[in-house]
């Protein structure tokens, strides 16, 4: 696995890789062309996604570090059950982690605590980039749909009366 370059990268390869070897998890060694699709889909400012600019965002914050592991597996598993979220799913991170992630929903979920623990910015993308899912070191949680989902929803709507 000659892709890991630092502690992190080497400890979360380690930690998921049953499911690199059974073909479950691959890896991408790149992840700038996700960051470069999420801000082409949703509004950013500087490199953080404007979720109070994204209709129908949920978002949350944990102000204690100590909480922050169990609150954003806690936030993580509601989306994925209120929003029905399923298929492959894209992980990056923005600092300690450079090359990228891609399994199933399942998959992540359980591996949550050993991608949490890396202290860096965490991005769960849909393959299709349909939805993501952000938590910041900050203790940040956030959910939504790209804003250009809810134009093109709002034109089927208009057409369809």
């Amino acid at each position: 696995m000659a892709i890991a370059g630092n502690y992190f990268e080497e400890q979360l390869l380690k930690d998921l890789h049953k499911e690199i070897i059974d073909g479950e998890l691959l890896i991408d060694p790149e992840s700038i062309e996700y960051f470069s699709r999420l801000a082409e889909l949703y509004p950013v400012l500087g490199s953080k996604i404007q979720w109070s600019e994204v209709p129908g965002a949920i978002e949350l914050k944990v102000e204690s570090a100590d909480l922050q592991l169990s609150a954003f597996s806690a936030f993580f598993k509601k989306m994925v059950e209120i929003q029905r979220l399923n298929g492959r799913v894209i992980y990056i991170g923005d600092s300690a982690v450079n090359f990228s992630l891609m399994s199933s929903v399942d998959v992540f979920v359980k591996h949550l605590d050993a991608i949490f623990s890396i202290p860096q910015h965490h991005y769960f993308i849909a393959e299709d980039y349909s939805w993501c899912l952000v938590f910041t070191m900050e203790g940040d949680m956030s959910f939504g749909l790209p804003p250009c989902f809810f134009q093109a929803l709002n034109i089927i709507s208009r057409n369809s009366k």
